[in-house]
């Protein structure tokens, strides 16, 4: 059985995460990449968001019975198959969890563009995953 406050208070994490990354959006590409402190606040946060989002569909696949011992990717993947969100939102999802990877583990330099280009680009899929997830949520309810 899903635990809606686990769902709601996911949901509430991520929608502040997202808020945070909005109001670091206003720097210049060349400010962001001479700015180290920055980088790390805005890398932090959406690793913090993009494991929100895994938390999320962790919780939801257990609550459906599906056995929860894949990746972040399969975990999301599963919310894609259960309904939850969008096949387009699931895919978006799943290449962010991939960079999140990326970030938390340091493969590699961090490329500063790219992470620039993810917060001013790629934000508004994490509204829609939170809108779509808590679409799914209400009509649990009625």
């Amino acid at each position: 059985m899903v635990d809606e406050e686990v769902v709601a208070t996911k949901l509430k994490q991520a929608h502040e995460y997202t808020n945070d990354l909005t109001e670091m959006r206003g720097l210049s590409k060349e400010e962001y990449v001479s700015d180290v402190v920055i980088q790390r606040a805005v890398e932090r946060t959406l690793m913090n968001l993009i494991q929100s989002c895994i938390d999320l569909a962790q919780h939801v696949r257990a609550s459906n019975g599906l056995s929860s011992d894949g990746t972040a990717k399969e975990e999301i993947q599963a919310l894609g198959e259960l309904g939850v969100i969008s096949r387009d939102t699931q895919q978006k999802i799943e290449e962010a969890v991939g960079f999140r990877n990326v970030l938390a583990h340091r493969y590699g330099e961090v490329d500063h563009d790219v992470v620039y280009e993810v917060l001013h680009e790629d934000l508004h899929w994490f509204k829609r995953f939170q809108r779509e997830v808590a679409r799914w949520l209400q009509d649990r309810r009625s």
